[in-house]
């Protein structure tokens, strides 16, 4: 029985069998399935009583700083899989959250259409001379417009913003373009 040690609970174990043996049994004894019964049984209790149970959030944040990153950015992110215990993700990990909503019908039916693999989706506006904070925030404000949220929740969120960075933000009318279609007969 020569080899490497797996070391397993303060001990080492040189049977990779008794390693996955000894590794399951800590696992077992940190769990507490009575807890999750009762978690179980409420999140149960909570899906008969609120009908939108799954509605996706849209999180509005900024960029934590780091050593690694020094782009300052603004994102909007969705959190599809809402009502789900688990820890942060990656996605999530770099980011303040500043602000909450759920999301708006319109939102939940073009996410429902898509294909997603993770439990967020990122949508990042990255600050820089032609982007600067202001034109940001009044994108992130015209795509909420938009979407029909309503004029107190958009001041929620600009004053969310306004709080983090201390200042005040001024915000831009969206130009909107008209698309002309000439191949048309």
């Amino acid at each position: 029985m020569s080899g490497i040690p797996i070391f397993v609970n303060g001990k080492d174990y040189y049977d990779r069998e008794e390693a996955l043996a000894a590794w399951f049994e800590e696992w077992l004894m940190k769990q507490d399935f009575e807890q999750d019964l009762i978690d179980r049984e409420l999140e149960l209790e909570y899906r008969k009583t609120h009908p939108d149970w799954n509605t996706p959030y849209v999180m509005y944040g900024v960029r934590k700083k780091h050593k690694c990153i020094q782009k300052n950015e603004i994102a909007v992110f969705y959190d599809l899989l809402p009502r789900q215990k688990r820890a942060r993700t990656a996605e999530t990990h770099w980011y303040k959250v500043l602000y909450k909503r759920k999301a708006t019908p319109e939102e939940v039916e073009s996410l429902k259409a898509g294909e997603y693999t993770r439990r967020y989706l990122v949508y990042s506006l990255f600050i820089e001379k032609k982007m600067t904070l202001d034109k940001a925030l009044s994108l992130i404000v015209a795509d909420d417009k938009l979407l029909g949220i309503a004029d107190n929740t958009i001041s929620e969120i600009v004053t969310a913003f306004e709080t983090f960075f201390n200042r005040k933000f001024r915000i831009y009318k969206p130009e909107f373009t008209t698309q002309l279609n000439l191949f048309t007969d």
